[in-house]
């Protein structure tokens, strides 16, 4: 894994930061920690679990995993409308407003006289609605918090408000899944999905004690906005690393909480317990990884990030299924953590280094809709591929060999070669990947742990 070869920056100290920046770095750490809780309980295990419920199918599962993807090609509409206004906070409240509205259509759906054989069907096409004003959210979101955020702390900012965002999904998860564990359904999807509208309600108002700096108003053609980023020829190659990565991670994401349920034959709480150590886990290692990325860059962390998803987590996964033992899901949540803790932060901050600052929002939709539309491709595969798979199963050793099996290590070997499609992709003062991997290993044995 090797990047650009550059001379190793010394750690530089982040200059003073004005109040109205503080005050909103401040608030949307509250603000995404509310937010949370509705992500968390619209979609994962809540979701699965509804889904089920209503009777889907493994191809409902992998479209109603997909279509929140098909649904960020509405992005370069709400760029157009950024520039177009010039207002990005009350345009972005607008549409959250209207993407969180929608599940309250969702959590009524039992109740709607709909046929049992289309309620999967209608729960889909609610999401994908939601989905595209989500997606424009949080495109404007990101160029506008990119203007906010310093960029000389920018990894060790967005580093610890993830952290602390995971740990109250988490502590969302383990209610959900106590309640779920408990509660008949459908009334517990519903109650729960209700709380979760409520909860985005005030994340909304919070967006509202954020500092939106000026930006101009300009005429700028859908055209542009298409366009524009795609004469940048870093950000072309930066495009490329985001399409493959998304695509294959979604080869295997839509089934990872299926698998758990219905191979593993894991609680909701079980489930919660596993995305809980994610979370308390995640709270440490997104802000090392950020503070990291703030001195050797965001590309080396991402080149590691995304090997150690394609090496580590489809090996526990397949483990727990071997052995029967739900320890390798707990191992699992560790892994996850100290996978995505890299590559989440990392794969954001490099996007805002990638594009320049004015008409930033362009760069950020066309990556929305491109890695978009490469995630609804791999996940609407996944649903046939593993029927494929799972036509011809393996006995070995008194082990079971499953299609599961065979999609995750599909997965696992396309994530674990993603860094390279980062080789060409250019960020101004990175370190190589060999020099952060050389930096660890030194300091690793400092504290009297030998690397071997």
């Amino acid at each position: 894994m090797d990047t650009t070869a550059v001379d190793p920056r010394p750690p530089v100290e982040p200059g003073p930061v004005p109040e109205a920046v503080k005050r909103t770095m401040r608030v949307s750490v509250l603000e995404g920690s509310v937010t949370q809780v509705f992500l968390n309980w619209t979609s994962g295990s809540v979701l699965v679990g509804y889904m089920l419920h209503l009777g889907a199918s493994p191809s409902d599962i992998a479209l109603v995993a997909s279509v929140p993807l098909l649904a960020q090609a509405a992005s370069p509409l709400a760029a157009l409308a950024a520039d177009l206004l010039g207002r990005r906070r009350l345009l972005t409240a607008l549409v959250a407003v209207l993407g969180r509205a929608v599940w309250l259509l969702a959590a009524v759906l039992p109740d709607l006289g709909i046929p049992k054989a289309q309620q999967p069907a209608a729960l889909v096409l609610l999401v994908l609605i939601s989905s595209a004003f989500q997606a424009s959210n949080g495109t404007l979101w990101s160029a506008w918090m990119g203007d906010v955020v310093p960029d000389d702390r920018r990894g060790r900012y967005f580093g610890f408000r993830a952290g602390v965002v995971g740990m109250v999904g988490m502590v969302a998860n383990l209610g959900a899944g106590w309640f779920l564990d408990r509660v008949a359904a459908p009334v517990s999807f519903q109650l729960v999905i209700l709380v979760a509208v409520l909860s985005a309600g005030v994340g909304v108002a919070l967006y509202f004690r954020q500092y939106d700096p000026p930006s101009p108003r300009r005429r700028a053609a859908l055209r542009d906005v298409l366009v524009t980023p795609l004469r940048d020829a870093n950000f072309r190659r930066f495009l490329v690393f985001s399409v493959y990565w998304q695509f294959v991670v979604l080869l295997a994401a839509p089934f990872v909480i299926p698998y758990f349920f219905e191979e593993l034959h894991l609680s909701f709480t079980q489930v919660a317990v596993w995305s809980g150590i994610a979370a308390v886990t995640a709270l440490a290692t997104t802000s090392l990884w950020g503070r990291v990325a703030d001195r050797v860059g965001n590309k080396s962390v991402l080149a590691l990030g995304t090997f150690l998803a394609g090496t580590l987590l489809p090996a526990t996964w397949i483990l727990a299924g071997f052995t029967g033992h739900v320890v390798w899901i707990w191992i699992a949540g560790f892994c996850d953590a100290l996978a995505w803790g890299a590559a989440t932060p990392a794969l954001f901050n490099l996007a805002l280094a990638s594009a320049p600052r004015e008409g930033r929002v362009a760069y950020i939709a066309m990556l929305s809709m491109v890695t978009g539309l490469a995630g609804f491709l791999g996940g609407v595969l996944s649903g046939p591929l593993l029927g494929l798979l799972e036509r011809a199963p393996l006995h070995l050793f008194g082990l079971t060999w499953t299609g599961y099996h065979s999609l995750f290590l599909i997965s696992g070997v396309g994530r674990s070669q993603a860094w390279r499609l980062l080789r060409p992709v250019q960020e101004a003062d990175s370190w190589r990947t060999r020099d952060l991997l050389r930096e660890m290993r030194t300091g690793w044995r400092r504290i009297g742990f030998p690397w071997r």
